[in-house]
């Protein structure tokens, strides 16, 4: 399959209520969107329903996977069942091209944000998501000004039971007006998202009136979709380079890495990289050791700049001189906080050939 034309990258959202479908056309710099309802009785098997209304969708257009560069999915529920479910559910077609790619609604958003021009995302910014009588907020701010900003994404719930505010009661406005001065007195934002079937309908008006005054407020279902088909086109230098903290679901916020010379000075080098979910972090890296067996491992939590270590003992290897034996090192989690390192034994050319055995080392991250 040559290149296409034009490259196109696409960002699907999975709901239980809808399913979001954004692209981004790189020639054009325009997203296109659609949002497909999921019947009621159908919400209980919402993955299956959204791909039967995509096929729909691709076959009523005359489209098919093959007039897209990328595809990425993101999902209202990631847990392993769900993402095993949408993986296993994919059409083939897709799967022939693709390399399924799910990630968390936190992300997709934060995605959608650092692709933005720089006024969006150099002050802070906050999105709000109101449905089922639950609000969820996520909030990116600086947290170090100087020549080389850093910035921060976090994500939490607020308890509307603790203000008053209940969905339809003649109450619902005020209270949820000032629910959001407490809020922004707190956590300052220029930039406000608003997503969610909870902000449908014509009851916003204080809370509009507010939230307006002096700040940029933008009403949309599609960021997550969005999110997800930006991110297809390029990537974040920020968070290549660790100053974006993923604070949120799924997300990994330590490095794993370890000690190497660099012009003779001992440097940390990291073999994972924060800002992804752990089911998407892997990483690897090949090292010589010298005369010990001994690699020692350091840990690097981001969010509270501290450092942890520990050692593995590499055993079973034919004896050899010193800085004859090449390791490959790879590193998965198996959660956030917790996943295996494998040390395999690549020997040094033809004089010291491999075994090919693996040490298996887990790690548990504790800060």
């Amino acid at each position: 399959m040559g290149e296409l034309a034009t490259r196109k990258f696409v960002g699907i959202d999975f709901g239980f209520r809808s399913v979001q479908w954004s692209v981004y056309d790189e020639e054009q710099k325009e997203i296109t969107e659609e949002r497909f309802p999921l019947s009621s009785e159908k919400q209980g098997d919402y993955i299956e329903e959204g791909l039967d209304l995509i096929g729909k969708y691709l076959q009523s257009n005359q489209l098919s996977w093959e007039d897209y560069t990328m595809v990425n999915l993101c999902m209202e529920e990631v847990t392993q069942e769900s993402r095993q479910k949408l993986a296993d559910s994919l059409p083939q077609e897709y799967k022939d091209r693709f390399n399924p790619c799910i990630i968390t609604r936190f992300r997709a958003f934060v995605e959608y944000v650092f692709r933005q021009e720089r006024a969006m995302w150099d002050r802070n910014t906050l999105l709000l998501e109101y449905k089922d009588d639950t609000l969820t907020y996520i909030l990116i701010d600086q947290i170090k000004r100087s020549k080389q900003k850093a910035y921060r994404a976090v994500y939490h719930t607020l308890n509307l039971a603790e203000y008053e505010v209940e969905a339809g009661s003649p109450e619902q406005d005020l209270n949820f007006s000032k629910m959001m001065k407490k809020f922004l007195v707190r956590n300052p934002a220029n930039i406000i998202f608003l997503t969610g079937e909870g902000f449908e309908g014509n009851w916003m008006k204080k809370t509009l009136t507010y939230l307006c005054a002096g700040r940029r407020v933008f009403l949309g279902q599609n960021l997550y979709a969005n999110g997800a088909a930006l991110m297809g086109s390029s990537t974040i230098p920020m968070m290549e380079e660790g100053l974006l903290l993923m604070d949120g679901p799924q997300m990994v916020t330590h490095t794993v890495g370890l000690i190497a010379a660099d012009a003779g000075k001992p440097k940390y080098v990291p073999i994972t990289s924060i800002g992804k979910e752990w089911y998407n972090t892997q990483g690897s890296v090949d090292i010589i050791l010298d005369k010990s067996m001994r690699v020692e491992f350091f840990f690097h939590n981001t969010k509270e700049n501290e450092l942890e270590s520990a050692a593995c003992e590499i055993k079973s290897l034919p004896k050899r001189p010193p800085k004859t034996t090449r390791m490959r090192v790879t590193v998965d989690f198996h959660s956030p906080n917790d996943g295996v390192i494998m040390l395999k034994d690549l020997g040094f050319g033809q004089l010291y050939p491999g075994t090919g055995r693996i040490t298996i080392f887990p790690f548990q991250l504790i800060s």
